[in-house]
Parts: C-alpha cells; sequence; structure tokens
C-alpha cells in the first residue's frame, strides 16, 4: 500500500478502534455494559479519546469534531446490537459482525469526510512539514499495533461468540473453574498473537507446528465428539482471526 497521509489517517483509524474495542474496553466493562447504560457511556467516551489519542499527528479542530461524532455514532451503534441481541445466544455472532460492520462504515465515512475527497490528510500544527516518512512509519506501526489488539481480545469474542451459536458442543460438566477457563483464553491470546507473527515474517510453514503442538496437548479429550466439535470450532476461528489480520498487516506493510 502507498502511504499516502491519507491512506494512513485510515488506517490509524481502525487501529484505534481496535485498540479501543479490545483492549482499552476490559472484560468487566464489555460484561456491565450489557445491563448498564453509564458503562456504555463511559465505553464511547474512551472510544473518543482514544481515537483522539492514536490521531494526534493528523488532529485539527475539525477531525476532532469528527471523532466527538465518531463516538457518538459507536455508542449508538452498541446500544442497538444490545437491544437486538440481549440474552440470544443465536444472535451473539451475528450481532458482532453486524456491529463491527458498523463501526467500520462510520470510520469510513469519517475518513471520506477528512481526508478521502482530496486524498491528504490533515497534519496536526506541530508536525513538521515533510515529516511525509515520520507520519508513513507512525501509520505502520499502528497497523501492527491495531493487529496485535485484535487478535488478544478481538479474537475471544470471535470464538465466543461463535460457540454461543453451539451450546450442545460447548462442555458444561467438565469439572473445569473459571480459573482454568481464564487460562484457555490466555491460550488462546497466545496462539493468535505467535500466528499472526508468523504470518507477517511469512513462516507458513510454522503454522503446522502450531496446531500439531495445541492438539497433542488435547490429544485424550478428541475422542469426545462433543468436545472435538467444539476444539475445532474454537480452534478453526481463532487460526482464521489471526492468519486474515496478518495477511492484512502484511498487506499495508510491504504492499
Amino acid at each position: 500500500m502507498e502511504w499516502t497521509s491519507s491512506n494512513t489517517l485510515l488506517v490509524v483509524l481502525f487501529a484505534g478502534h481496535a485498540i479501543a474495542d479490545f483492549v482499552v474496553q476490559t472484560e468487566r466493562i464489555a460484561a456491565r455494559k450489557e445491563c448498564e447504560t453509564g458503562a456504555m457511556l463511559l465505553h464511547g467516551l474512551a472510544t473518543l479519546v482514544t481515537h483522539a489519542l492514536i490521531a494526534l499527528p493528523f488532529l485539527t479542530t475539525e477531525l476532532l469534531l469528527g471523532i466527538a461524532v465518531l463516538g457518538v455514532a459507536h455508542t449508538l451503534t452498541d446500544f442497538v446490537r444490545r437491544a437486538v441481541v440481549r440474552d440470544i445466544p443465536d444472535r451473539a455472532f451475528p450481532g458482532l459482525m453486524a456491529d463491527q460492520a458498523a463501526h467500520a462504515l462510520a470510520i469510513v465515512a469519517l475518513w471520506w469526510f477528512a481526508a478521502g475527497r482530496t486524498g491528504a490528510a490533515p497534519t496536526a500544527d506541530w508536525v513538521p512539514c515533510g515529516a511525509a516518512a515520520v507520519i508513513a512509519t507512525y501509520g505502520k506501526v499502528a497497523a501492527v499495533a491495531g493487529g496485535l489488539a485484535l487478535n488478544w481480545k478481538g479474537g475471544t469474542a470471535v470464538v465466543r461468540r461463535l460457540l454461543a451459536r453451539y451450546p450442545e458442543v460447548v462442555p458444561q460438566d467438565s469439572g473445569a473453574t473459571e480459573h482454568e477457563y481464564a487460562m484457555g483464553r490466555t491460550i488462546g491470546c497466545l496462539e493468535r498473537t505467535l500466528v499472526f507473527g508468523l504470518v507477517l515474517l511469512e513462516q507458513w510453514g510454522a503454522l503446522g507446528f502450531v496446531l500439531a503442538a495445541k492438539s497433542i496437548a488435547r490429544f485424550k479429550e478428541l475422542d469426545k465428539k462433543h468436545f472435538a466439535d467444539y476444539y475445532l470450532i474454537g480452534t478453526l476461528a481463532s487460526m482464521l482471526v489471526a492468519v486474515g489480520t496478518g495477511i492484512l498487516v502484511r498487506w499495508l506493510l510491504v504492499g
């Protein structure tokens, strides 16, 4: 990809969304906002602040106003998703996908009004003239940071909501404690981060070793059909997120 100021701003805005939605938003806030309006508003404010901070090299009064509108749109979208999805497991995954698609459209709309029409993004007053190379490097760092954020927490959201569509395969009597489930989520986060890095380095052959190592650790449990289905859905969804974001970020970095 050509790292023009316009393209860089678009990447930075998407990275800000990934960081706000999947890192700044803690699991506690994510749970509370499903039933508390205050938590939902707090998340919207945190999203606004995160976007403003990550877009600092481009921040003008006009862009800040646009980001404020984006924060309001983000909050309204979350309210709609909550109203449609609440307590209906079958709607969790499509609700997540629709929610993220709506956020993406809002980001593209802001970018188009700020820079897309002219091809030149605004720059803050403190950014020196001729700093195109520095801005491009900043955009590349933001792309990697956004990819890591999406894999670390976003992948967990995808896997959880996809499995919620198939409650019959989710182990209900395994005797696992909440601590053990937390360890499982951490393993998934580490797995996606590793796969994301391998894709960036184009080490495709090493992906097989990651899958093999995970399968060996669960080898005995795979004899149980329901657990095998649960394991395959979770693992393949997790891998798809990591490989997909890795390919996208690599394309952004090297074209």
